[in-house]
């Protein structure tokens, strides 16, 4: 079984591009949505730190459309999960991404990046260190609406 990395900024917008993953996939997919944050700078800010810490609050609605996504797609993707990441090197990454098992890097093509948080960024260009495949998420012509839906309706393409 095939496990997806796809970066995300905890919007629902970047939720988008799922349609067009699972119009490509056959078998049954893992999907980890994962969201990137930096290490703290200060020692005396890594001392509360645990993997239970987080810098980001993740948004409810996000988690709503996280659910929406999974029933839709409950055929195509065994699993849809969100990680954070803490790091900012290549090195790290690797790790993140053997510790999960990951075999497949998805990236939205034209996604504008916002960071949901002071320590989050935008971990693109770390992907090209990766020994693993590195696949553009590009829209096709039917879904471009999907690009950047701001509500869950719009995410699943019903019009109010």
């Amino acid at each position: 079984m095939q496990h997806v990395m796809i970066p995300t900024d905890l919007s629902i917008r970047s939720l988008g591009y799922l349609h067009h993953l699972a119009s490509q996939t056959e078998s049954p997919v893992r999907i980890t949505l994962m969201h990137a944050l930096r290490l703290p700078d200060s020692l005396l800010d890594c001392w509360p730190f645990s993997r239970s810490h987080r810098y980001v609050h993740v948004p409810d609605d996000f988690r709503e459309a996280c659910e929406v996504m999974k029933n839709r797609y409950a055929q195509v993707f065994s699993h849809i999960g969100v990680e954070f990441f803490y790091g900012t090197t290549a090195p790290a990454l690797r790790n993140f991404i053997r510790a999960h098992g990951i075999t497949r890097i998805a990236v939205p093509d034209q996604l504008h990046y916002r960071n949901a948080g002071e320590n989050s960024y935008n971990p693109e260009s770390l992907f090209r260190h990766m020994k693993l495949p590195v696949s553009a998420l590009i829209m096709t012509a039917p879904r471009q609406v999907v690009t950047a839906p701001a509500s869950i309706s719009a995410l699943l393409g019903v019009q109010v």
